[in-house]
């Protein structure tokens, strides 16, 4: 089993917990409330903020959302090739592959249970104690209040894929909740549900990294027993989500959806369309508590619709002029809320409520060129885009379809997520 190091001397056990097995955060947060509470009852409407990762340089910058300000540069150990916002929010995970590193900052925006209320935080970002350094991290899977963080191994070098589970509070502690290691390497994802978690495997004689198959494991203390194997095969697996009843696997010949019911797992496979060109196949795959149909992604544009109930595919005529590629996209997973800004400037608006169909387009940049980066407020109606090559950042009102620039960067940006405190109207959004 591969073990997180950490900067400093606190060395981080494995902890049995998931939902009704989260025992020892549970113990945490009771002797909290068992604390006589000194202080009074604050409630935090801040706007969040901003974590952008430079390019090609080791650092991180955070900003306050509120005011634009720049409250800290953080000098990483490597350049950031993923920056993920962890569950709840409070913390960016900064995804270092190439070097086989993880670490952490604290945004310093974070609400804790006290018992009869919950108490909201503001302090300064600070980069966290806590790093790994196993083999090739690389996807970031949010589940509720939990995430997989998924390191792929080396298959030349013999090293097996592993994944950690993390939350918001696993991270306040220096934790991870549980982990686990495979007998080998392969690039792939892993989909908390409850006490279960649904990953991959790679047969041994798969010469891709790719996996081919989807297998049930089952939380046991700080490790997992594999329930079983699905028998319907996933070739050349390549990305996962999940939505209120159902897990989705893109594979080279469809997608593999899991389906729970009364706590019993069964696959079934939705076949490509027949209209397929040679080597289509959906590689992303987005997924919202609002829809009961996934939204599959081929070739960047071409945009599919799952249904788990009529194992069907449907493709979205989503786009206005074909002509135009993706630049980048974004969702928010409290809204359901799906960004895709295009070539020409536009940002189109597709809602999971309403079967992933295009609800506002509107236009957000003249003559766009470079790279750009997105990411969604779970505080209000803000969409942020970082543009690389303007070196700055926009704040889009995606209800009143405005645009202006916030951030005038001395750096160039790379990645861009949200940090801060959800507001209770986004889940009521």
């Amino acid at each position: 089993m591969i073990l997180p190091n950490f900067k400093t001397c606190l060395i981080a056990s494995m902890v049995a917990v998931l939902c009704a097995c989260n025992s020892e955060i549970d113990d945490l947060v009771d002797k909290n409330a068992e604390q006589k509470d000194d202080h009074d009852h604050t409630e935090i409407t801040a706007k969040g903020r901003l974590a952008i990762s430079h390019a090609d340089i080791a650092n991180v910058s955070v900003f306050n959302a509120d005011n634009n300000s720049l409250l800290e540069t953080f000098n990483t150990s490597n350049v950031i090739s993923g920056l993920y916002a962890s569950p709840n929010f409070r913390y960016a995970v900064l995804i270092q592959r190439a070097e086989n590193y993880v670490e952490f900052i604290d945004g310093g925006l974070f609400t804790e249970d006290h018992g009869d209320h919950q108490h909201s935080y503001e302090q300064q970002p600070e980069l966290h104690d806590l790093i790994f350094n196993d083999s090739k991290p690389t996807h970031f899977d949010v589940s509720g209040q939990q995430a997989a963080l998924f390191f792929d191994g080396d298959l030349d070098a013999g090293i097996p894929a592993s994944f950690v589970l993390l939350s918001d509070e696993s991270l306040a502690a220096g934790k991870t909740l549980a982990a686990h290691s495979f007998n080998n390497a392969m690039h792939g994802t892993a989909q908390i549900r409850g006490e279960s978690v649904i990953t991959t495997y790679r047969s041994e004689d798969i010469t891709s990294v790719l996996p081919n198959y989807v297998e049930q494991l089952h939380i046991h203390g700080d490790h997992f027993h594999q329930e079983q194997r699905f028998a319907v095969d996933c070739p050349a697996l390549h990305g996962s989500a999940q939505n209120h009843q159902h897990i989705a696997f893109g594979c080279s010949d469809g997608v593999l959806v899991i389906t729970e019911k009364d706590n019993v797992f069964n696959a079934a496979k939705v076949a490509n369309l027949n209209n397929f060109a040679e080597g289509t196949r959906i590689g992303t795959i987005k997924a919202s508590e609002h829809s009961e149909l996934f939204l599959g992604i081929a070739q960047s544009k071409l945009f599919y619709t799952i249904d788990p109930a009529s194992a069907e595919m449907t493709q979205l005529a989503w786009q206005q002029n074909t002509e135009n590629t993706v630049l980048a996209s974004a969702l928010d997973r409290i809204t359901g809320e799906f960004y895709v800004l295009e070539s020409d400037g536009f940002l189109s608006v597709l809602h999971a409520e309403d079967d992933w169909q295009v609800s506002a387009r509107f236009k957000v940049l003249e003559n766009p060129a470079g790279n750009y980066a997105l990411a969604a407020s779970a505080a209000d109606d803000t969409l942020y885009i970082s543009d690389a090559n303007n070196q700055t950042v926009l704040s889009i009102d995606t209800h009143e379809q405005t645009t202006k620039t916030i951030l005038n960067l001395d750096f160039i940006p790379n990645q861009i997520t949200w940090l801060g405190i959800a507001a209770e109207s986004k889940h009521e959004h």
